[in-house]
Order: structure tokens, then C-alpha cells, then sequence
């Protein structure tokens, strides 16, 4: 039988420092919650692993947006998304009769 190729079964010590990287990551995702007040069902959110996914896709060094692009162009944007995903529906209100409604004094 054939050896299996150096390298091709990941080590012990590589598993290791896989999982303590992993819970190194957890840990700040934790605190920056925890420090920002953002609510814990917040990792409920449909978008919670898509934004995880799209951040670690980019690059090391990756630097968040401040304050002033989340709340001005990216909320903008956001809005913009929500206009037209509306708009879809605008057509079938003609023919049903049906709107949308939305309660914004509930989370």
C-alpha cells in the first residue's frame, strides 16, 4: 500500500491551535457584543453567519466601516435594497387588494 502523502492528515498540534484560534474569535465576537450592548438573539439574525462569511472572505487587516458610513451610505444603501424588494410587490397589490404593514414599536 501506498503511504498517504507528508502533510495529508492534519496534525494533532494543528487541530489544537485550530480550535483555540476558533474560540479566540468567538471570544471577541462575545466582548464586542457584550461592550456594544448589542442584544444575544442578535446571532439569530439571518444575517449574522452571511456577515461572518463576507468578512472572513476578504482578507487579514480587513477594517470595518466608522460610524459615519454605517449611518449614512450603508444605511442608504440598506434602504435602497428595501425599495426595491417593495417595489416587487407593488404589482401584485393591484391584483390582491393586499398591502404590507409593519409595527415599528416591536424589536
Amino acid at each position: 500500500m501506498q503511504r498517504p502523502t507528508i502533510g495529508a492528515q492534519k496534525s494533532l498540534q494543528n487541530c489544537w491551535q485550530r480550535k483555540k484560534a476558533v474560540e479566540r474569535c468567538d471570544l471577541a465576537l462575545a466582548k464586542w457584543m457584550i461592550d456594544a450592548c448589542v442584544p444575544f438573539n442578535a446571532v439569530n439574525s439571518v444575517y449574522y453567519q452571511h456577515a461572518i462569511d463576507v468578512v472572513t472572505a476578504v482578507c487579514p487587516g480587513y477594517k470595518g466601516p466608522n460610524l459615519h458610513a454605517i449611518r449614512g451610505y450603508y444605511l442608504a444603501k440598506a434602504v435602497d435594497e428595501v425599495k426595491i424588494y417593495v417595489e416587487t410587490y407593488r404589482e401584485i397589490w393591484k391584483k390582491t387588494g393586499c398591502t404590507l404593514m409593519a409595527d415599528g414599536w416591536t424589536d
